[in-house]
């Protein structure tokens, strides 16, 4: 019985709370986004270790252990693409040092997938493309001991 009560005081709390909320906050139209900060792990990698009569064991691996495969290659390719539609208007067509800065472990999968994902975001156009034959350009990812990739956009 107990539990019913603090279940409905604490629904009737968030409730509360989001009313508030909600008159308080000024309306959509008057609010603009300012600073965008994104925090994310790095892609799909291989086994950092592995039993002792696995018939995996680190050879079969490309890259070896802990590393980044392709499928992580490719959904940090594709989340850039997904961020770069979704905060269309926000970002600038084309990469600027003043907009962006990258922080990345010094982990080559974080690396790895920190630069798949700025491939995705700012895909070279004009002036940027060093080469016709690579959709790529090189855009600095900044490394720091023990944190995750993050990206800010100003």
């Amino acid at each position: 019985m107990a539990g019913r009560q603090f279940s409905w005081s604490g629904a009737a709390l968030l409730q509360l709370l989001l009313g508030v909320n909600l008159i308080v906050m000024p309306p959509t139209q008057a609010r603009s986004l300012r600073f965008v900060t994104l925090l994310y792990r790095h892609g799909d990698r291989s086994p950092v270790k592995t039993y002792p009569k696995d018939p995996y064991q680190e050879d079969e691996w490309p890259q070896g252990f802990g590393q980044l495969t392709k499928e992580g290659m490719r959904q940090h390719w594709e989340l850039g693409q997904a961020l770069r539609q979704r905060y269309h208007g926000f970002l600038n067509t084309s990469y600027h040092r003043q907009e962006v800065y990258v922080r990345s472990t010094d982990f080559d999968r974080t690396l790895m997938s920190a630069e798949a994902n700025l491939a995705g975001l700012f895909p070279p156009n004009g002036m940027q493309r060093f080469n016709p034959n690579i959709s790529w350009q090189p855009i600095p990812v900044h490394t720091v001991a023990m944190l995750i990739p993050l990206i800010h956009f100003s």
